[in-house]
């Protein structure tokens, strides 16, 4: 057992590694070294795979920084857990830096099926997500249908050189296990609101910005006790975050009683689109939504009502898609249009969009959600742990 406790897996995002013969106690990640032009703040980003076919359980980790001294600092720097179904997409051995907002170019087709489990901007920093306990990790698929095969992970860091030399960061990434049994944390997802994410473009009798809760389903899109695989019975939130894509200007989260009045925080954040109103939790910059890290109970018949604003032609670039039918907006809730920068993008058919046609016309479309670039995103996003000490909202 001394043996096996000192074994690790080290992935090293450069070098090629071996699989591991046994489970893990340690993951080592490491996010190769950047250059960054002076005046420049490039976002950047790598994906990775750890073989594994257990959970594993972490109870803490560490971001450390390098490089950050005489005018580089570190904008953000996130980790994230891939949950989705394709991970042979993520390398197990080199890897390729890519620069790209929000990461969503790089990566499976799956790609927002990630959830943020620890970030940090200090040189060195370390985090428990739940003291005597851990966060479990669940190992996917490489591919749909298949047997769990190990961990990915997304990360995505911004830097900023505001000195006149160009400079190198880099950054490792550490989880440790839990060496005792304890309470667990398990990672949760909502989607719901994205069928109601529907927002023609801006003109002359639209405003190109509008809300989910425009819509019934988004009005009723919320995270509650036997939902979205969580247990019945009261839930300590740990952690509450969200996605949107780049088009997303704002998400907010309220806690909603038993009698479906909606609770004031004792410390909200601000609607920047509805004057007056506060919510829980508020994400206004879509590639770093922050996260509310004061735990708080969640008790059995509440729920976590979240909404999202998205921009079509306000302030964001209006989306354009491959016109169907002449005269008709093209894009509907669950079938984007396709996407367009001209109208050569747009012959009279498509094998990636089988059962569909198109006049030749690249012109303005409606936003809806979808899984690429130039669709939306609204998911609500967190950790719970049961019979944990907790406080109030």
């Amino acid at each position: 057992m001394r043996v096996a406790a000192r074994l690790a897996v080290v992935l090293a995002l450069a070098i090629a590694v071996p699989a591991p013969a046994r489970e893990p106690h340690v993951v080592r990640l490491r996010f190769p070294a950047l250059h960054i032009a002076p005046g420049t703040n490039p976002e950047a980003c790598v994906i990775a795979r750890v073989p594994l076919t257990g959970p594993f359980d972490v109870a803490r980790f560490e971001i450390r920084h390098r490089g950050v001294a005489r005018g580089l600092s570190v904008q953000h720097f996130l980790v994230y857990a891939y949950t989705g179904d394709q991970l042979a997409a993520f390398p197990e051995r080199g890897a390729t830096i890519v620069q790209s907002r929000g990461c969503l170019e790089l990566g499976p087709a799956d790609h927002d099926d990630r959830q943020l489990v620890a970030s940090g901007t200090a040189r060195t920093s370390q985090t428990t997500v739940l003291p005597g306990g851990a966060l479990r990790l669940d190992p996917v698929p490489l591919a749909p249908g298949g047997a769990p095969a190990g961990l990915g992970f997304v990360l995505d860091g911004e830097w900023l050189n505001t000195g006149s030399r160009t400079r190198t960061g880099w950054a490792k990434v550490v989880l440790r296990s839990a060496r005792e049994a304890g309470p667990s944390a398990i990672l949760f997802a909502d989607r719901s609101a994205e069928a109601g994410v529907f927002v023609p473009p801006q003109s002359p009798t639209d405003p190109g910005l509008a809300s989910t809760e425009a819509l019934p389903a988004g009005r009723a899109a919320a995270f509650a006790a036997g939902r979205d695989g969580a247990p019945a019975g009261d839930l300590c939130v740990l952690m509450l975050t969200g996605q949107m894509h780049k088009r997303g200007r704002f998400l907010g989260v309220d806690l909603i009683g038993a009698e479906g009045q909606t609770i004031p925080p004792a410390t909200g954040v601000a609607n920047p689109f509805e004057p007056g109103r506060q919510h829980l939790f508020g994400g206004f910059d879509w590639t770093d939504m922050g996260a509310l890290v004061r735990p708080f109970r969640l008790a059995a018949g509440q729920s976590l009502h979240y909404a999202c604003w998205d921009d079509n032609g306000a302030a964001r670039a209006t989306r354009l898609g491959c016109e169907e039918i002449a005269g008709v907006t093209p894009g509907a809730i669950g079938s984007p249009a396709k996407p367009c920068g001209s109208s050569a993008d747009c012959p009279p058919t498509d094998p990636a969009y089988p059962a569909r046609t198109f006049t030749g016309a690249c012109v303005t479309a409606n936003l809806v959600a979808g899984p690429g670039l130039e669709d939306e995103v609204c998911r609500l996003d967190g950790a719970f742990a049961v019979g944990v000490p907790c406080g109030a909202p």
